[in-house]
């Protein structure tokens, strides 16, 4: 049972132990003289949020001392002296980065003595844990820190290591470029070389405060996707100059990273001694001490002006630039101006905050000026339910408009999507239509009634019916219906042919064939119908006889054709001589030849339809 308490115990002072405050530190040394050496120890604090335990700094920071064989030898404690905040400087003096951001120093120093040895001293100091916002080591929060420096041996004990005299950045603004001097200076006047490097780890989660362990050091662990060479996301990636110590990188992430430089320190080409200062970067989003803005657009397709809105912060002075091609003077300095442009079109709008002056910013954005169509078409008047009736898009658009009309379910076709259509109003009565024209994303449309009329129905009746023979006057009669109209037309046809109009037609004497008959019908809505039928004229031969005797006794007393009545015609008689004693349009069987003596004589008969008959013909008394 005592050991299960005393266990819980250890394990309780571990917890309450735990600190994830360490943002970085760094370690160095000047030579006093003699085995005299004054120790620094820089360490930095998150006193932000990322410190999420709020550890304050620890009252003494103890110095592990180590033989440049590894060998342990002794440990010194430092007293805390006291700490100060970090100011934030950022590398472009127009930006501001978020107020949480707090960052502490504290730089614990005391004076050592270092006997000479030939192989030197290692100095160390170790502490955990990392603030758990680190992103780019696995569990930052359970790793810690080693600051250690290399005391050279006794040829060049008289040595003052390297030190960085500038603060590190401690924010970064995310996608900003960033130049930064990291460069050390050495009393000495030795070369430095830079590099980056891993950090060391030390402590634990268990041991957080523990006595310094000698060498060789542990690395951290690198996260998936990062390494010495690129410790943070960057495009392009962090570098450090090797012989000027400048950094630059543009970080492309929000995020908190753990970075290491270390500078090595060389005299007549050996290396002395090596200072490695281990950070935390943190990457933010900053704000601009000047943001140039502009409300984007809400209200399209009214007109050709822009109202402005200027939504810039910390700005005094402007400079609009309306970006009309048509025009120079489309310039404006007040806050929030207008501006009307003569054509439509799409713009883009510059402002810039500041005109001039270090701190200004520039922003652009994008308008679209255009006027909503203003669609229309002509309705037409009444119309019949079986024609087609072409809609024509009119009214106020450009080229690049899109057309929909709405023609009503019952319309063939309902729908179309072009700039005319052809349709065929089925529903009798009155059909909403609609013309809806897109254009730039502005939308007008135009709204509509068309009116369409049942047509009429034709008919008709015969008299004879068919077949009749050739000869035969038909008579036409109408027999149509208006369906609620009123006809005021009839025409007739035979076969194509124009017989007559009005409601009742004679045909007279139509020549022998089939035919069809048609009666086409007008309303005064102007709807139309047409009824058909066939009907068959017989042809009937004729007969010319060469003989006949008007004597006076009653019989053959003319010169009778049969059926001749039944065609016009036109006969004529000639004498030997040729000459013409006898002529006569549509003979009727009448010619008694009273006028001329008894003989032979000639005949012609032409009908009408083409054919034509000649032969003798002798009269005898």
């Amino acid at each position: 049972m005592r050991r299960l308490l005393s266990l819980t115990w250890l394990c309780l002072l571990a917890i309450a132990s735990q600190a994830t405050h360490i943002i970085g530190g760094e370690l160095y040394y000047d030579h006093l003289g003699g085995d005299q050496y004054q120790v620094y120890l820089k360490l930095y604090r998150d006193c932000g949020p990322g410190n999420v335990n709020n550890t304050q700094y620890d009252n003494t920071a103890t110095i592990g001392v180590f033989g440049g064989d590894g060998s342990t030898l002794f440990t010194q404690a430092l007293a805390f002296p006291g700490a100060n905040a970090v100011p934030v400087v950022l590398d472009n003096a127009c930006l501001t980065a978020p107020p949480s951001i707090c960052v502490q120093l504290a730089i614990y120093t005391g004076v050592f003595t270092l006997p000479e040895r030939p192989d030197g001293y290692h100095l160390t100091y170790q502490r955990c844990c990392r603030t758990p916002t680190i992103i780019n080591i696995p569990n930052a929060n359970d790793l810690g820190l080693t600051c250690t420096v290399r005391v050279p041996g006794s040829v060049n004990s008289a040595n003052s290591a390297a030190r960085f005299e500038v603060y590190p950045p401690i924010a970064l603004c995310l996608n900003e470029p960033l130049t930064f001097d990291h460069s050390a200076t050495d009393p000495d006047g030795d070369v430095l070389v830079y590099e980056l490097c891993t950090p060391f780890n030390g402590g634990s989660a268990l041991d957080p405060i523990p006595i310094p362990g000698a060498p060789p050091y542990t690395e951290i662990p690198w996260g998936v996707g990062y390494s010495e060479g690129y410790p943070m996301d960057s495009d392009p990636a962090i570098a450090i100059d090797p012989n000027t110590g400048l950094l630059t990188l543009t970080p492309t992430l929000a995020a908190s990273y753990t970075v290491a430089i270390r500078v090595k320190e060389f005299r007549a080409g050996v290396l002395l001694s090596e200072t490695r200062r281990d950070f935390r970067f943190d990457v933010v989003p900053c704000e601009s001490a000047v943001s140039a803005a502009i409300t984007p657009q809400t209200v399209f397709c009214e007109d050709l002006t822009l109202d402005l809105n200027n939504t810039s912060s910390s700005g005094e002075t402007w400079a609009w630039n309306f970006g009309d091609p048509t025009t120079t003077m489309d310039t404006s300095s007040l806050f929030s101006p207008s501006w009307t442009y003569s054509t439509p079109g799409t713009y883009t709008v510059t402002l810039m905050a500041n005109p001039g002056l270090t701190c200004a910013d520039t922003t652009e954005a994008t308008f679209d000026v255009y006027l909503p169509p203003r669609p229309t078409f002509t309705l037409p008047g009444a119309v019949c339910s079986e024609l087609v009736t072409e809609l024509i898009a009119e009214g106020s658009f450009g080229p690049d408009a899109t057309f929909y009309w709405d023609l009503g379910a019952s319309t063939v076709p309902p729908t179309a999507n072009t700039s005319s259509v052809n349709a065929q109003f089925a529903t009798v009565g009155a059909t909403s239509v609609s013309l809806t024209v897109s254009e730039h994303g502005c939308i007008g449309s135009f709204f509509g009634e068309v009116s369409a009329f049942p047509p009429p129905t034709a008919y008709f009746t015969v008299a004879p019916t068919s077949p009749q023979s050739f000869g035969t006057d038909v008579a036409l009669q109408d027999g149509s219906s208006g369906n609620g109209g009123t006809i005021v037309e009839w025409n007739w046809f035979a076969s194509g042919a124009a017989i007559g109009t009005g409601e009742e037609v004679e045909w007279e004497m139509p020549l022998p064939g089939t035919y069809e008959l048609t009666l086409l019908v007008t309303s005064t809505d102007g709807c139309t119908s047409t009824y058909a039928l066939p009907y068959v004229i017989i042809e009937v031969p004729i007969d010319i006889p060469n003989v006949f005797t008007p004597n006076g006794d009653g019989l053959n007393e003319q010169f009778s054709i049969r059926n001749i009545e039944q065609h016009r015609n036109l006969l004529r008689i000639y004498n030997r001589w040729g000459m013409v004693v006898y002529e006569a349009n549509n003979y009727r069987n009448t010619w008694r030849a009273l006028e001329v003596p008894d003989g032979t004589y000639y005949y012609e008969l032409l009908l009408q339809d083409g054919r034509a008959y000649t032969g003798h013909l002798t009269l005898l008394r």
